[in-house]
């Protein structure tokens, strides 16, 4: 016996109307879990427990600057797994300068040179051999900021390590600046001297500059670097951005992770953004 065989007709109008169906399907199914992940870039994903899936209107952007790699000190792997834009600032002619440049730029971390310059007071053999001294000659600048910049493989900027002295110096700032126009990088001014000129001379030469408004871990214990972020993200609110710093090292290390990954959840709440250092030039600065 034959089997039956039926044949059904759908007209236009319906035909359209299934296609429309299945689109808005897609849209709902994967079209969604694309965008949020367009959202929620990878490096989000371990602090997805703790942070909200509903992202809060940006209101602040901030830079968070970890100085003092490249010794491999504490709390180095600690900030190297956060899993937010920082700012490492890689201090060159180290035992693991060119490793941990390497390390922070593969874990989604942008890098800069943090210069060794000389303090009013202390040690100038804390400096190294290749630190930036006022008896130095505008060349010898030169040669050492681009020895730096060749050792610090990724840096796209730089910053002051230590240097209270030498960012008053308006002859070895303009030698730094120039290296630093020369290859198209922007300066982050610690402001270890309340009276630097690094601004002005950057100005000078069309560097970008930045400059820093908190220092996370002068005190170091976990709730004094969360209240540091606090103040962080009120001066973030109030001029749009701001530029934090923070140490890998004795002087902060696992404990100034542990705070920033504990305050996380606080500056989205907040509608605070960390993003890398370079991300601040276009925006408002403090």
């Amino acid at each position: 016996m034959k089997k039956k065989g039926y044949i059904f007709y759908i007209s236009k109008q319906n035909l359209n109307f299934i296609l429309v169906t299945c689109l808005v399907l897609g849209f709902f199914t994967g079209g969604m879990r694309i965008q949020r992940n367009e959202q929620n870039p990878l490096w989000m994903s371990r602090e997805a427990s703790v942070i909200e899936e509903t992202v809060a209107e940006t209101k602040g952007i901030v830079a968070i600057v970890i100085d003092d790699f490249g010794n491999n000190g504490s709390g180095t792997d600690e900030m190297m797994n956060i899993i937010q834009p920082l700012t490492f600032a890689v201090i060159p002619f180290l035992p693991y300068s060119q490793e941990e440049a390497k390390r922070a730029n593969k874990a989604g971390h942008e890098v800069i040179v943090h210069i060794p310059m000389e303090p009013k007071k202390g040690n100038p053999k804390w400096l190294g051999d290749r630190g930036i001294t006022s008896n130095l000659t505008s060349e010898e600048v030169h040669s050492i900021v681009l020895e730096a910049i060749e050792d610090v493989q990724y840096a796209v900027g730089a910053n002051n390590h230590m240097g209270s002295k030498i960012t008053e110096d308006k002859r070895i700032m303009e030698a730094v600046m120039q290296v630093l126009k020369a290859n198209d990088m922007y300066m982050i001014d610690s402001k270890t001297s309340q009276t630097s000129i690094v601004k002005e001379v950057a100005d000078q030469y069309n560097v970008p500059v930045l400059e820093r408004a908190i220092f996370l871990d002068n005190e170091k214990n976990v709730e004094a670097i969360k209240r540091q972020i606090e103040k962080l993200a009120v001066v973030a609110l109030e001029s749009g951005s701001a530029v934090a710093i923070g140490h890998v090292g004795p002087e902060g290390g696992r404990i100034t992770a542990e705070a920033i990954k504990q305050m996380l959840p606080y500056l989205q709440e907040k509608g605070i953004e960390i993003m890398p250092a370079s991300k601040l030039l276009n925006k408002p600065r403090q």
